[in-house]
C-alpha cells in the first residue's frame, strides 16, 4: 500500500511510460491518477490506456510542464464529500486552479493547440454571464443570423475544456456521446468562436502570440458565488449548504480556483487592443451600449435597429426559454426523472440576488475579501448593490 492508501504499489508507477510523469508529479498523485483511471474509464484496460494515451500526453507535457498536486486535508475531505467522488479535484499550476482529474490528460493538448488571429474567445470565471455574452458576440459576428442562431450555442461557441469538467460518472461513455471538446474546437470552421473558463496561465500559449479577439466578462463576486453554487448542485449533484460553498469560494477552493486569480490578470491586460473587458452589471444597466461597444471591438458595423433587435433577442426571459441556449437538453439527459422547477441553467440573472442567500456575517467577509484584492487596482465591483430587476 502507498501512503495515499490506494492499492497500487510504487513499483506499478515505475513503468518506463510513467518516468516522465514522475518528473512532474509525486508518487502519491501518480497512484491517484491510475486509481482514478481504473475506476472511471470503464472498458479501457489500464496498460492499454497508459501505453497509447497517457504516454502521448506526457511527452508533450515534458516540454513545458503544467504541474499537479493533490488537494489535501479538510478541504479535500469537504470537496470529496460535496461532489461525491474521491478524488474530486487536483490543483493545477500555474494558476492555482482546481480542476477534475480528467484535466490531467487535456492540459498540454489545450496549451499547445493552434490559435488563429481570426478566433474570437469568450473567457470568464464560471457563472459571470458568459452564456449571455456568447450569444451576443456570436450574433454580432455572424451578421445577426437569427435562423442559424437556432443551432445549439454549445455547438456554435463550444466550451474548450468541457471534456475535462466531468466530475462523476463514466468518462468514456460521456466522451462517446459528446466527443472530445478540444478536438471539436480544433475542427471548427473559421472564424472560430470559443469559450473557456480556464485562467490566464492555463489557456493555449498561442493566444498570447497570435492575439485573437478576447472578450472577458466579470461579475460581482457575491452574485457569482450564489450562481456557481446552484450550478454545481444542478450539473454536478453537489451536496452541502451555501455557507460551506461560500467559505470554499473565498479561499479559492472551488472548481477553477481563485476568483481573483482569474479576473485580475485580464483586468491588468485590458489595455491590449485584442482584449475587451466587460461587466455583467453594465449589461444589465445599459445593454444597448454594451452591444455597440462589442460590435466596435469586433470591427462590425451595427445600426440602431440591429441594436434594438439584438437586445430583444438577449432579454433574460427569452434566453431562459430559448432551447438553443438554455441547456435544457443536457439537464433532462442528466436528470430524466427530476421535475424540480428550479432545475435550470439560466436561473434568475438578477444583480444583487446574493442578498437572498448571504447572512450578514458572510456578506461582510465577502466585502473585506473584495476590498483586500481590489486595493491598488482601478477595478470596481460593487458588492453592496441592491437587486436590479429585468
Amino acid at each position: 500500500m502507498t501512503e495515499s492508501g490506494y492499492k497500487y504499489e510504487k513499483k506499478e508507477c515505475r513503468d518506463s511510460r510513467t518516468r516522465m510523469l514522475r518528473k512532474l508529479l509525486d508518487t502519491h498523485i501518480i497512484c491517484t491518477i491510475f486509481q482514478y483511471i481504473s475506476e472511471r474509464y470503464i472498458g479501457v484496460s489500464l496498460p492499454e490506456f497508459s501505453r497509447h494515451f497517457l504516454k502521448r500526453i506526457l511527452d508533450k507535457m515534458s516540454r513545458k510542464p503544467i504541474t499537479f498536486s493533490t488537494v489535501e486535508g479538510d478541504v479535500a475531505d469537504k470537496l470529496d464529500h460535496m461532489f461525491g467522488v474521491r478524488p474530486s479535484f487536483f490543483k493545477a499550476e500555474p494558476g492555482n486552479c482546481l480542476l477534475p482529474p480528467h484535466y490531467v490528460f487535456l492540459a498540454k493538448k489545450i496549451r499547445d493547440m493552434e490559435i488563429y488571429e481570426d478566433d474570437v474567445w469568450i473567457i470568464s470565471y464560471p457563472r459571470t454571464g458568459s452564456h449571455w455574452v456568447q450569444e451576443m458576440v456570436w450574433c454580432i459576428g455572424n451578421n445577426f443570423n437569427y435562423e442559424s442562431a437556432k443551432t445549439l450555442l454549445i455547438v456554435r461557441n463550444p466550451l474548450l475544456e468541457s471534456s475535462a469538467l466531468i466530475v462523476t460518472g463514466n468518462y468514456v461513455e460521456s466522451i462517446a456521446k459528446l466527443g472530445d471538446s478540444v478536438e471539436n474546437v480544433k475542427n471548427m470552421p473559421r472564424p472560430r468562436y470559443v469559450k473557456s473558463h480556464l485562467p490566464w496561465d492555463l489557456l493555449p500559449m498561442g493566444i498570447h502570440k497570435k492575439k485573437p479577439k478576447i472578450i472577458y466578462i466579470s461579475r460581482n463576486p457575491k452574485d457569482t458565488c450564489v450562481s456557481f453554487y446552484h450550478y454545481c448542485k444542478v450539473f454536478h449533484n453537489m451536496k452541502g449548504d451555501f455557507e460551506d460553498f461560500a467559505e470554499l469560494f473565498v479561499n479559492g477552493n472551488v472548481p477553477m480556483g481563485s476568483f481573483w486569480n482569474h479576473v485580475l490578470p485580464f483586468w491588468n491586460a485590458r489595455e491590449q487592443e485584442n482584449i475587451l473587458f466587460l461587466k455583467y452589471e453594465d449589461m444589465k444597466k445599459d445593454q444597448h451600449e454594451v452591444i455597440r461597444k462589442t460590435a466596435k471591438f469586433l470591427n462590425k458595423t451595427i445600426t440602431d435597429e440591429q441594436v434594438i433587435e439584438l437586445s430583444e433577442h438577449l432579454q433574460f426571459s427569452k434566453m431562459a426559454a430559448n432551447p438553443a441556449v438554455n441547456l435544457e437538453h443536457l439537464l433532462k439527459a442528466k436528470n430524466p426523472d427530476d421535475s424540480d422547477p428550479n432545475l435550470k441553467f439560466i436561473r434568475k440573472g438578477k444583480v444583487g440576488d446574493w442578498q437572498n442567500y448571504m447572512s450578514a456575517k458572510v456578506s461582510e467577509a465577502f466585502d473585506d475579501w473584495t476590498e483586500k484584492h481590489l486595493k491598488g487596482t482601478d477595478l470596481k465591483l460593487d458588492t453592496k448593490n441592491s437587486i436590479i430587476e429585468n
